[in-house]
C-alpha cells in the first residue's frame, strides 16, 4: 500500500536533468606533507542550461580514521579567488606540518 502511494506521488514530478562533465583539466596539483590539494576547471553540458566551466578546488588529507575530504566550488569567473584559496590550503598544511615537527 505504501508504495503504490509513493508511485502515484512520483508520476507528476518533473525529473531535473543532471550536467554531463565535458572535460576536466588540472591547473594545479600540490603535494604537501600527505595532503593533495587539486585545482581543476570542469566543463559541464546540460540541455537546460547549457554549457558551463567552473573551477573545484578538491583536499584531501589522511587523519587518524581515514581519509578527510573538502571541496569548494567557484563559477567561471572566479579563477583569481580559487588560486587564492589553494595557496592558503597549501600554506595551512606546511605550517601545520612545520608545527608537528618542531613540538
Amino acid at each position: 500500500m505504501k508504495s503504490a502511494m509513493i508511485l502515484k506521488l512520483n508520476v507528476g514530478q518533473v525529473r531535473k536533468e543532471r550536467p554531463a562533465i565535458v572535460g576536466q583539466i588540472t591547473l594545479l596539483d600540490i603535494i604537501a606533507n600527505g595532503t593533495a590539494i587539486r585545482l581543476f576547471t570542469e566543463t559541464l553540458a546540460s540541455i537546460d542550461e547549457g554549457v558551463k566551466k567552473r573551477y573545484i578546488l578538491n583536499v584531501r588529507r589522511q587523519c587518524g580514521r581515514g581519509w578527510m575530504a573538502k571541496q569548494i566550488i567557484w563559477p567561471e569567473g572566479e579563477l583569481e579567488q580559487a588560486l587564492l584559496e589553494a595557496n592558503k590550503v597549501a600554506q595551512q598544511e606546511i605550517q601545520r606540518a612545520s608545527l608537528l615537527a618542531t613540538a
